[in-house]
């Protein structure tokens, strides 16, 4: 039996990365790489910035390597987080977090308010981030527990012995509204082969589209990528692809990316060919549509074919 697709880590991702990209779109801010990027960007900012006119905390936060949640919580701030020109605000120091048995780069950074590669920047760590239990590494704001940022174990994958409940046909989740959403195109032409909601078994928050190996995925409007990867478990190769108006689409079980964090994609750009990994034995694409974090029907938003 496949593994069960766990949409709820899906959430999680795409909350991680839309605090640290809540700005509205434009032109992509340098991507640094390497153990230097992070330090410079601290050390750019000090232990405290002043308000400049027209910014955000998001956009703060974006800038000095800080997460919002971090930022607001040191200079007592409150939602919607109200600044004012020439406000100073303090930053909150790096912490150290001693990695323990079963943890990984990505829960780590989950936890922290951190994207991975600000994680690995910050350490001076390079793919395939191996890291190592004993290990100190730093993270931004206080160092906090990573058990509450672990996804659900899969029915069956964990050692816990237990009776598990049959399985259920699974009820759709909620929807988002569908005000103010772009104008979607299809990802892929094929067959939908598995439901908003999921079948027998299994629940998830998109629909999958029959696939050849290798078929073009392309971007289903105009907007900048916030992840690419495969470190979300059951997704496989996985990008996400930030809209206006705070929309998110997620491709994932893809073969190849053919996109990086930051670019800037168009409707119908080619971000990455279909294949068959993670939860899936099918070649096929997982497609989901989120506002924010909340999922939304995908076929409640594209066109009709």
């Amino acid at each position: 039996m496949r593994p069960m697709m766990r949409t709820s880590l899906l959430g999680l991702s795409v909350a991680a990365v839309l605090s640290a990209c809540a700005a509205p779109l434009r032109a992509p801010a340098p991507i640094e790489h390497g153990s230097g990027a992070a330090a410079r960007s601290t050390a750019s900012c000090g232990r405290s910035v002043s308000v400049r006119p027209g910014d955000t905390l998001f956009a703060i936060a974006q800038r000095c390597g800080a997460s919002v949640r971090d930022l607001a919580a040191e200079n007592n701030l409150r939602e919607p987080y109200t600044l004012r020109t020439g406000q100073s605000l303090r930053l909150p120091g790096p912490s150290v977090y001693t990695v323990r048995r079963g943890d990984n780069l990505y829960r780590i950074a989950l936890a922290h308010g951190m994207s991975t590669d600000q994680l690995a920047q910050l350490n001076g760590l390079r793919r395939p981030y191996t890291i190592y239990p004993g290990q100190d590494l730093s993270v931004n704001g206080p160092a906090r527990s990573v058990a509450q940022a672990r996804p659900p174990v899969a029915s069956g994958g964990g050692s816990t012995a237990r009776s598990d409940p049959p399985p259920r046909r699974a009820s759709p989740p909620p929807q988002a509204s569908t005000a103010n959403a772009p104008s979607f195109q299809w990802p892929l032409q094929g067959q939908v082969i598995t439901p908003y909601g999921g079948a027998e078994g299994s629940r998830i928050d998109g629909i999958r589209i029959a696939a050849r190996l290798g078929d073009p995925v392309r971007a289903a409007a105009d907007g900048e990528v916030v992840y690419a990867g495969n470190e979300l478990q059951g997704y496989g190769e996985l990008v996400l692809v930030r809209h206006a108006n705070n929309w998110v689409t997620a491709y994932g079980l893809n073969s190849i990316l053919r996109v990086n964090v930051g670019d800037q994609v168009t409707t119908g750009q080619h971000i990455a060919d279909a294949g068959a990994s993670g939860s899936e034995t099918r070649t096929a694409l997982h497609f989901e549509v989120r506002r924010g974090v909340s999922p939304v029907d995908p076929m409640q938003v594209l066109p009709a074919r």
